[in-house]
């Protein structure tokens, strides 16, 4: 139905002469369009263009500390037509020879120079300015890279009830420094970024990039760290009474001459030894003849123990005075 109303409103505007006029109505559009887009072509015209930078003939030996950028920002102003084809080309690049702007440990290309090179991608009639870096300054080194350990640091607070086990731990345990004589000589180990993280319930492995240090290159520039969190379990274990201080002539009798320590660690941990446990009765904590108990204090617990606590905190004694 619709089909054969558009049908009769043609026939009805072809039979009035109309169509004729709207024919010739919108070739008239087109010719002023068509004439419109060169006049406009042809005018001078400005825009900015990303220029890709990429360094050439580089020797297997050297190794650039630091990378020049790899896009510069420059503007552009031609006609209209011309900008138009640069847009439409492949990707603008320059390449830089190293072995015509190196020497003595960096790489200089100047601002007339590489303004140069990039005149030679959009042609001499367009006026070119560059709106990045304007000039290039890269050094480079020679030497084979040193390799240096990886110190991973961490501020870390696990979720009540966990623990951190162990160290955090890097995917690699060194890695390689490039830089020139005076730095690298410098260097004995390389940090990572701090690991900052708060109510860690889970352990996790995140990338981490190390520290920058001015002067230096790393390979690789980050590592992956693992952290291991894991539940903490209550033990206890009983522990003898090691006597300090007591004077030449005299001997301690302790009741009982053994105590009980409570201690958290973490699950996975069953190498807990025993005599790694301390507990001293110090003879100089005694105030006065007539003390019955003297204290007791944790001398040392092995590593990986948190919350180690007595479950009695003194002990009953007897001095015994030998005679000489």
């Amino acid at each position: 139905m619709a089909l054969k109303s558009l049908k009769a409103a043609f026939h009805r505007l072809k039979a009035t002469g109309r169509l004729r006029d709207l024919c010739i109505f919108a070739g008239f559009v087109v010719v002023a369009a068509a004439f419109w887009c060169i006049l406009t072509l042809n005018e001078e015209a400005q825009t900015d263009f990303e220029v890709r930078l990429k360094i050439v003939g580089v020797p297997d030996s050297v190794t650039l500390i630091t990378d020049p950028p790899g896009i510069i920002h420059v503007s552009v102003r031609d006609r209209g037509s011309h900008l138009l084809r640069l847009r439409l080309m492949r990707e603008a690049e320059v390449k830089i020879d190293f072995k015509e702007f190196a020497s003595d440990g960096r790489l200089r290309v100047s601002s007339r120079a590489l303004l140069t090179h990039v005149r030679g991608i959009f042609g001499q009639g367009a006026t070119v300015s560059i709106i990045s870096a304007d000039s290039i300054s890269a050094p480079y080194t020679t030497m084979p890279g040193k390799m240096v350990p990886v110190r991973v640091v961490t501020d870390i607070t696990p979720e009540l009830g966990k623990v951190v086990s162990g160290s955090p731990k890097s995917s690699v345990k060194q890695v390689k420094v490039f830089a020139l004589r005076d730095v690298i000589d410098t260097i004995s180990y390389v940090s990572t970024e701090r690991i900052v993280r708060r109510g860690v319930n889970d352990s996790f492995t995140q990338s981490v990039k190390l520290r920058p240090i001015k002067g230096a290159r790393f390979e690789p520039s980050s590592v992956q760290v693992t952290v291991n969190v894991e539940p903490l379990e209550n033990r206890r274990v009983t522990v003898p009474i090691s006597q300090t201080n007591v004077p030449s002539g005299q001997s301690l009798v302790l009741f009982p001459d053994k105590v009980e320590i409570n201690y958290l660690v973490p699950m996975s941990r069953t190498d807990i030894p025993v005599n790694g446990f301390s507990v001293q009765a110090d003879y100089r904590t005694i105030g006065a003849p007539s003390d019955q108990r003297m204290p007791l204090s944790i001398g040392a617990v092995p590593p990986g123990v948190t919350n180690a606590t007595l479950l009695s905190d003194s002990v009953a004694f007897t001095i015994i005075r030998h005679e000489r």
